[in-house]
Order: structure tokens, then sequence, then C-alpha cells
């Protein structure tokens, strides 16, 4: 006998009550697989490769940039970024 044909049997042969309760926790259970798999979609979603494709060029321009070229960039570039680009006073460190 099948699953479905024995738990319709067994509904059946049940009080209202408890085929209300059966009930309720089918259209649960339903609901809480449909949220586990529009969150697993949006998980592999092409939004979320997209984010870690970025995050790959990002590391190659910065690879292909020379050591002489990283080494000229002032320590205090992300303190006194307005500094270097408007000439406001530098912030001290």
């Amino acid at each position: 006998m099948k699953v479905k044909e024995q738990l319709i049997q067994e509904i059946e042969r049940s009080p209202d009550f408890i085929a209300a309760e059966v009930l309720n926790f089918l259209l649960f259970l339903k609901i809480r697989i449909k949220d586990r798999i529009a969150e697993d979609k949006k998980a592999t979603s092409p939004e979320h490769d997209n984010s870690e494709n970025f995050l790959d060029f990002i590391d190659k321009i910065g690879s292909e940039i020379p050591l002489e070229d990283w080494e000229k960039i002032p320590s205090d570039l992300s303190k006194n970024l307005d500094s270097y680009l408007y000439g406001v006073p530098k912030k001290e460190e």
C-alpha cells in the first residue's frame, strides 16, 4: 500500500479534530519546504555569482599592478583620501 493511500485511510478512520490537525501540519510542511527552496534558489542566484565574479575581477586587476606602483601609494591614503584628491588638510595620525 502506498503512503498516500495509507494516510487517506487513517484520516478517514480518525475524528474530524485529528484530521484538522493533520491538515494544518501538512500545510505547515508545504510552506516550510517552499521557503527552503526559495532560500536555496536565492543562494545560487546569478546575483550571487556576479558578486563573486566581480571580486575575482578586482583581484585580477590588483595582481596586474606592478609592486613598484603599489609601493608608491601613501600608507595613509584611506585616512586622507580627501587631502590627496582635493587638497584639504591631512588628518593627524
